[in-house]
């Protein structure tokens, strides 16, 4: 199980920088065809497209090394106990909503196969299915970091200072 997270993982992080390096090369591609006088048309609705996928992996890959925004100066003060405590039900509430979005997600693709892009006439639905994707991965995580703080293992916080 292990060695398939970290297959998952390593899999993600490509895929975010390929997606990235993607974005880059069509965005880069329609800016010199507008200015050399042949537009590439479809550009701009590629480079869009991509977005979400982009966007919904570097959340993920964020939230694995708990890179997100926290304020805890409230938390800090309070005993350890109550602190795990307090994380677990803020990870259970998490696990929730993320149950419920990757359910409305798949209902969104579900409706968007059907309007296809204006430029490319692909389906809006491969833009549409970075949401439930995205939202299971970060459902993947949470549930890993709540397997591991039931575990009672440590947190480590300085992974989220590499990213900032």
């Amino acid at each position: 199980m292990a060695y398939l997270l970290k297959a998952l993982r390593k899999a993600e992080l490509y895929l975010a920088i390929l997606v990235l390096g993607a974005i880059v090369a069509v965005v880069f591609a329609g800016t010199v065809g507008r200015y050399g006088g042949r537009p590439v048309l479809w550009s701009d609705e590629v480079a869009q497209a991509l977005f979400p996928w982009l966007v919904f992996l570097a959340a993920d890959l964020t939230l694995q090394r708990r890179g997100h925004f926290r304020i805890d100066f409230a938390v800090k003060p309070l005993p350890v106990p109550l602190q795990v405590a307090l994380e677990l039900a803020i990870k259970l509430m998490l696990l929730a909503l993320l149950v419920l979005l990757v359910h409305f997600g798949i209902k969104l693709v579900g409706i968007s196969q059907f309007r296809p892009l204006p430029m490319t006439g692909v389906s809006t639905a491969w833009a549409a299915a970075a949401l439930p994707v995205g939202f299971a991965l970060m459902l993947i995580t949470i549930v890993e970091q709540t397997v591991a703080l039931l575990r009672g293992e440590p947190v480590h916080d300085e992974a989220a200072r590499d990213v900032m």
